[in-house]
């Protein structure tokens, strides 16, 4: 049966990417565009940039851009409704809770409700749900994140600061130009993330 824990006590938790995106929010033709590049010499160079400023928009921001699924990772039962760690929220596809002898059982859908009407958002558990029966990782979540599966489902801002970080990378490839840390975003970035980021209250 399910016992919800205190707001004090937060099981440990982990949490790994299971797919990442297909797709990046900008093209490799849209950077080289922007770079004003018309070689091919650098295509690989440039792919890698664009992920990379993609995993740096989304660290900044605190959204994933592009559909992507992710496993959440428990030991025991956080308190309902659990705030989810990623967003945005596209759904929920599965929920699994392990015995002791590490079979799992999947959780049925009537079991929890996903809600996107907060951030982050909640799931509440709705009734008598299994407990785990081993001590590490007895309970998985599984969540589709992302604002869709297309760069054009990715706010424009969100977009232009993957443009903006991933010229900045290029430019600063350890060559010891002065400026910025690679990896930090220049202020441009900073302020078109801003309006993504969860305020705290």
């Amino acid at each position: 049966m399910f016992a919800a824990g205190t707001e004090d006590e937060e099981p440990p938790m982990a949490l790994m990417l299971v797919t990442p995106p297909t797709v990046e929010p900008v093209t490799l033709a849209e950077l080289k565009d922007w770079l004003k590049i018309d070689t091919a010499d650098e295509d690989v160079l440039l792919t890698a940039v664009i992920a990379a400023a993609r995993l740096a928009v989304e660290a900044a921001s605190g959204r994933k851009l592009l559909t992507q699924t992710w496993r959440w990772v428990l030991n025991a039962w956080p308190a309902s409704p659990l705030e989810l760690p990623v967003w945005p929220m596209q759904a929920v596809p599965a929920i699994r809770v392990y015995n002791a002898a590490g079979v799992a059982a999947t959780v049925a859908a009537t079991l929890y409700q996903l809600s996107n009407a907060f951030l982050p958002p909640r799931l509440a558990l709705l009734g008598a749900t299994p407990q785990p029966g081993r001590a590490l990782g007895g309970i998985e979540i599984d969540m589709t994140a992302g604002y869709g599966g297309a760069a054009a489902a990715v706010p424009e801002a969100l977009r232009m600061a993957v443009r903006l970080m991933a010229a900045h990378l290029y430019e600063n490839r350890g060559d010891g130009a002065p400026g910025l840390a690679p990896m930090q975003p220049p202020p441009a970035v900073a302020a078109l993330v801003g309006p993504y980021r969860r305020a705290k209250l």
